[in-house]
């Protein structure tokens, strides 16, 4: 037989010769409702492309996740790139899903997105936690079991071969909250986790989907579902760095770029050095807030109305100037986990009147405070780096310690005063000690101010008592390793330090600074000159009479 093959439309041939090296193999078609077993020794790579082959990994548009964006994509998605024949071959089973955690407006929700533009699969299912929730017996279970059934239907008609089925849980811990904690109620959210669980990892297991899940408050998630096979990766989006917030910047202003609005003067580098702890939503409120104010420019007051009759004839001169955003950073937007203008007036108060130097023993206090900033910004060793202010009532200790988290110049600076938790009892104060920590975390440098702890812990002479929770609470907050890249300086005031001594709290710190009182006339000398309160005879009595 002359004649091989002829080609038919599709490409394969109608007829053809066997021969003894001649090599059959099987594909089989996307509607076919068979599945084929075994491998073949020649493996089509180009059958298997996960990634959308358009998708332009430089209009991703998420600044300052680059590192976050190479772990997902090494864990998740380089085994899924692969012919599933090698991937059965060594019995992998891909990752099935991924945890996104960390404050608001860090780019969780954006990264998730772009991850399913990105994927060459099905059509990604996008559903918001509470939504899972019905108030009728059940529903919320089988509102989970629909998320599955075309992922289950087509692994069972297709096997390996089946397409990857995305599903992405946006405020996950509306639904998958720990188990066995509800006291009232039909515990609905228990069944809503067992169900989740069965799916992603029960006994018919799937391997054609991945979930993405995006959470403010990883400690609500039932532990069960953060164990591998299930979500297996769990990334923290945290607040972006330096280099990404320009990145950032630069994403959120590319458009006025493009068309020429963008001022020259604007120096994104400098405004990335001004924002230190803001997230990528306030960036972005930032741009936009700065845009406004430059457009602001555009309307005018005519008799007490509005006029935009010239919003038109000036639009050409329309450009958007450094100042613009200095204007917006200083009056409209503030960072959730920062210092801001009210924190800083509302710390101020307490140095209302000052530091006075009236000994070398305050140099040397204010020297060794200077020693702590410097240990916990250039330390690596010791995190946190924590210290005890003491000393009697009115000798100065709060102002002292404001005054050391003001000259940190530290990104988030805190101050915890009893002031704060007036009517608190011991569950709501643990509660609040414990939010102020988890936000001190999200900074890469942080500051905070525990003032007169004493009071804090209810601590009464006449008893003695005081509150066992909020001390071990405190002991434990303040004793606890911070992550690698993180760094805290903990400050604390007390006048007790004997009590402190007696329940072993002082013991934690990493080094008790005395503030001593006035011991001579010639200290008062020089405060009473300091403040000019009195005359020079007034003032010359007064110390003549403390010294005879």
């Amino acid at each position: 037989m002359d004649r091989i093959s002829s080609k038919n439309d599709s490409g394969g041939a109608d007829f053809g010769i066997i021969i003894r090296n001649s090599q059959v193999i099987f594909k089989k078609a996307s509607s076919a409702s068979f599945t084929l077993i075994g491998t073949s020794k020649q493996i089509n790579t180009e059958s298997r492309q996960l990634l959308d082959p358009n998708w332009d990994f430089t209009q991703i548009g998420v600044g300052g996740l680059d590192h976050e964006f190479n772990i997902i994509f090494r864990r998740a998605f380089s085994s899924r790139i692969f012919p599933p024949e090698i991937v059965d071959e060594l019995g992998l089973k891909h990752v099935r899903g991924i945890l996104l955690y960390g404050p608001p407006g860090t780019g969780k929700t954006l990264l998730a997105r772009q991850i399913g533009k990105m994927l060459n699969s099905r059509e990604p299912k996008i559903i918001n936690g509470p939504e899972v929730l019905n108030k009728f017996v059940g529903e919320s279970e089988a509102n989970i079991r629909k998320l599955f059934e075309d992922a289950e239907e087509e692994q069972r008609l297709k096997g390996v071969h089946s397409s990857l089925h995305l599903i992405i849980f946006d405020e996950i811990d509306a639904i998958c909250k720990q188990r066995g904690q509800h006291n009232k109620g039909t515990a609905v959210h228990d069944t809503v986790v067992n169900q989740l669980l069965s799916k992603i990892d029960g006994v018919n297991q799937l391997n054609n989907i991945l979930i993405i899940g995006m959470t403010n408050r990883k400690d609500l998630i039932d532990s069960a579902l953060l164990r591998p096979g299930r979500f297996e990766i769990q990334l923290e989006i945290g607040l972006p760095d330096k280099d990404g917030r320009v990145q950032i910047l630069s994403i959120h202003t590319d458009r006025l770029k493009k068309s020429k609005k963008l001022s020259q003067n604007v120096d994104l580098l400098s405004i990335a050095d001004s924002t230190k702890n803001f997230s990528g939503a306030e960036l972005e409120g930032l741009v936009r807030a700065a845009t406004t104010t430059a457009m602001n420019r555009l309307v005018k007051l005519e008799n007490g109305k509005v006029s935009t009759s010239n919003v038109g004839d000036n639009y050409e001169n329309f450009m958007l100037f450094q100042d613009d955003f200095l204007h917006a950073l200083k009056y409209d937007i503030k960072p959730a986990f920062g210092v801001n203008l009210d924190d800083e007036i509302h710390l101020n108060k307490y140095l209302s009147n000052g530091i006075v130097v009236w000994s070398n023993s305050v140099q040397n206090t204010l020297e060794k405070l200077d020693l702590m900033i410097n240990q916990t910004r250039n330390g690596h060793l010791i995190s946190p780096v924590s210290v005890l202010i003491e000393g009697d009532d009115g000798a100065g200790k709060t102002a002292l310690g404001i005054n050391l988290a003001l000259k940190s110049k530290f990104p988030l600076v805190k101050l915890c005063s009893p002031d704060d938790m007036i009517g608190m009892n011991e569950y709501d104060k643990c509660n609040y000690i414990t939010k102020l920590f988890s936000d001190l975390g999200k900074s890469n440098l942080s500051c905070v101010v525990i003032d007169n702890i004493e009071r804090i812990v209810d601590y009464v002479a006449v008893g003695p008592r005081f509150s066992n929770s909020v001390l071990q609470t405190l002991f434990v907050l303040i004793k606890q390793k911070t992550e690698a890249n993180k760094k805290l300086l903990i400050a604390c005031t007390t006048s007790s330090l004997r009590v402190l001594d007696a329940m072993e709290f002082s013991k934690i710190f990493t080094t008790i600074i005395h503030v001593p009182n006035i011991e001579t006339a010639e200290h008062m000398n020089f405060i009473l000159n300091h403040y000019q309160l009195f005359t020079e005879s007034e003032i010359s009595d007064i110390v003549n009479g403390l010294r005879g």
